[in-house]
């Protein structure tokens, strides 16, 4: 395939544009007319996208840019993503990083599917989810524990620690989004950054939809995480390997 220097010249500057706004709106027709060129499409795919590890992509009129399947989520490092989701610690992140492994899995509850299952989750219903998945983990011995914290490149035991120093409630809060110090305020705190990302929707602090966009990321790139399919397998022989003690 031979490329013109207006091929490379538009290639560049639909990523740059990418890396600065993190999507082309509909109303920037010349970047989505360029952007179909068969010449420019393969210099995004097969060249920018595997240098940069990201994955560019059109959906609904809007072209995104969201990071590859290497990178854990969304591009963020620890520190931004703390700050982005108000946390404290890394041991608040990896619990974050969890509610939102569990929420996804609420959806999409198999390796094999590709749609999501349901049109909402209730928060409480979250709650309990990874209330059951956590006292999973802690009939693990210590070894076990340190093996899958291993193979899985996340800290469970952390994880552990931190949901179970958290009450379900606190009844003196007026308002859940801005308490710290339960699990349900903790949930919703995680949903305000992924609101904020545009990947899901919460109603009346009670009821969790996915948006288009998470739905398109999910079922298009998601599903080829190798570390994803581990996990999911953690979640779903959590049981299994319990009862085998």
């Amino acid at each position: 395939m031979d490329y013109t220097e207006d091929d490379i010249r538009w290639t560049f500057k639909i990523f740059m544009y990418l890396i600065k706004n993190g999507y082309i709106p509909e109303s920037k027709s010349d970047y989505h007319y360029a952007y179909q060129k068969n010449e420019v499409k393969y210099l995004l795919d097969e060249i920018v996208e595997e240098e940069s590890d990201s994955k560019i992509f059109s959906f609904n009129g809007v072209i995104y840019l969201t990071p590859g399947i290497n990178n854990w989520f969304l591009g963020y490092s620890n520190e931004q993503l703390r700050n982005k989701m108000s946390l404290r610690t890394n041991k608040e992140l990896y619990l974050g990083y969890f509610t939102i492994i569990c929420l996804l899995s609420k959806f999409y509850n198999s390796e094999s599917q590709r749609m999501a299952s349901r049109q909402f989750l209730l928060i409480d219903e979250l709650e309990e989810f990874i209330t059951e998945q956590i006292d999973k983990f802690k009939q693990f011995s210590e070894m076990e524990l340190e093996q899958k914290e291993k193979s899985l490149e996340i800290n469970l035991t952390k994880i552990i620690k931190e949901w179970g120093s958290l009450p379900v409630f606190d009844d003196e809060l007026n308002n859940l989004r801005r308490g710290r110090n339960n699990r349900i305020s903790f949930i919703l705190r995680i949903m305000s950054f992924l609101e904020d990302e545009e990947l899901v929707q919460v109603l009346e602090n009670k009821e969790i939809r996915l948006l288009p966009k998470f739905k398109h990321i999910v079922e298009n790139y998601y599903f080829h995480n190798s570390r994803k399919e581990k996990i999911l397998n953690l979640i779903e022989d959590g049981d299994k390997d319990a009862e085998n003690k």
